[in-house]
């Protein structure tokens, strides 16, 4: 046998194990930002959890998702109520069958592996991971009701009992004085310690009200910035990297704290150029899909604050990841939350058991679009906190007689 025969014959078949792994394994993951030990601890539970359905079900424009073990057991999450619309497919076609007959508590290898199923990761985009994260929290639901303990415990434990709260606003439409009149009346509406205002017009437009960024700051910092912390989100308003760090500049001298996608969120030099300009802290990430990039991002950009929506970057594992990156390097990770649905309980969880989550949490209002009730404290807002979810599973049950009506996609 010659050299390149031996080579050839040797390694062929390792390359075939590699690629056999994930389906073999729920998924080895061979991302290049690293392998992470698993996010779910499951001590508490010493026998499989196994799948035995993943379903999907719709009312009134939100969306439900079941997930029952062979043993009966159920867990409940409900779905980004806009994007699962057009996500629903991706989850009863690729998601749902992917985690049938699987074991529940290697949930870690299964947001890897159906990723790399059947070349899955073609499909990689916001539709795919918004799916997969209403999965993930079904699963999650599932097994801490089997476990008796809380999503926060599960994710690694408990730190903190209440999440503190920053507003957010959009009024982009608005003249100044009206945008001031709405932002003050949604701190107090909660009694909000930070609040975040929008800057620019959304997307590559400087304004929609001619100069309404220049005018609204200091008037938002005259206002209010003795009694919140301030945060202002651009959208990716600004192509010119001059005109972002031009209004980056007019943040700083006004006091405010966070500086939210300056530039087009795929610019990743431009943003890294802006965030390297100012001294005001740059946040970047919501949509984002990638956790390579990331990886590439914390270790590179000059961005301090790391924003993956829990619903956009595919759920809490994931999102919990970019938190444990940004943590290596001093960083702090706040994730974007989508409104609607249970965005707010999600987002309570995250917060509630991640170690560098921030001083502030988006808030955009609990959902009152269905009934539902806490499981363990109940959950309310007061001084611009938030309780903690601690009942088992996500902490909360919808009403089981509007789950009865709720209809079912196939």
């Amino acid at each position: 046998m010659n050299r390149r025969t031996f080579i050839y014959s040797s390694v062929i078949p390792l390359l075939g194990t590699i690629m056999r792994g994930p389906s073999k394994s729920y998924g080895i993951t061979l991302d290049p930002a690293g392998d992470f030990d698993p996010i779910v601890k499951h001590k508490n539970l010493k026998e499989p959890v196994i799948i035995k359905s993943l379903d999907l079900y719709e009312k009134n424009g939100n969306w439900f998702i079941r997930a029952r073990s062979k043993d009966g057991a159920e867990g409940w999450s409900v779905g980004h109520p806009k994007k699962m619309e057009l996500s629903q497919l991706v989850f009863t076609k690729v998601i749902s069958p992917y985690m049938q007959n699987k074991d529940a508590r290697y949930i870690d290898r299964l947001v890897d592996g159906v990723y790399l199923h059947n070349s899955n990761y073609k499909m990689q985009g916001q539709l795919f991971w918004v799916a997969l994260a209403a999965a993930e929290f079904a699963i999650i639901d599932l097994l801490g009701k089997t476990a008796m303990c809380s999503a926060a415990e599960l994710l690694g434990g408990q730190k903190r009992k209440n999440v503190d709260l920053y507003v957010a606003n959009n009024h982009r439409t608005k003249n100044v004085h009206d945008s001031l009149r709405q932002i003050i009346k949604s701190v107090n509406s909660i009694n909000a310690k930070a609040l975040k205002f929008k800057v620019g017009g959304r997307m590559k437009v400087v304004d929609t009200v001619p100069n309404r960024t220049e005018e609204l700051i200091p008037m938002v910092a005259e206002s209010l910035g003795d009694k919140c912390t301030l945060y202002a989100d651009a959208n990716s308003s600004y192509l010119s990297v001059n005109k972002a760090i031009e209004v980056g500049k007019i943040l700083e001298s006004n006091g405010v704290a966070l500086y939210e996608e300056p530039v087009p969120f795929d610019y990743l030099n431009d943003t890294k150029r802006v965030a390297e300009a100012l001294n005001i802290p740059v946040a970047w990430g919501e949509q984002e899909s990638s956790q390579w990039r990331f990886n590439w991002m914390i270790k590179n950009s000059g961005v301090r604050i790391f924003q993956p929506d829990l619903f956009y970057y595919g759920g809490l594992i994931r999102s919990l990841r970019v938190a444990q990156m940004a943590e290596d390097k001093g960083l702090n990770c706040t994730p974007h939350i989508s409104g609607g649905g249970l965005g707010f309980l999600y987002m309570g969880i995250f917060a509630s058991c991640c170690s560098n989550p921030g001083p502030y949490q988006e808030y955009k209002g609990l959902t009152n679009e269905f009934p539902w009730e806490s499981t363990g404290d109940k959950i309310k807002i007061k001084n611009g906190s938030m309780t903690s979810p601690n009942g088992y599973g996500i902490g909360v049950n919808i009403d089981p007689d509007y789950l009865a009506k709720i209809n079912i996609i196939r």
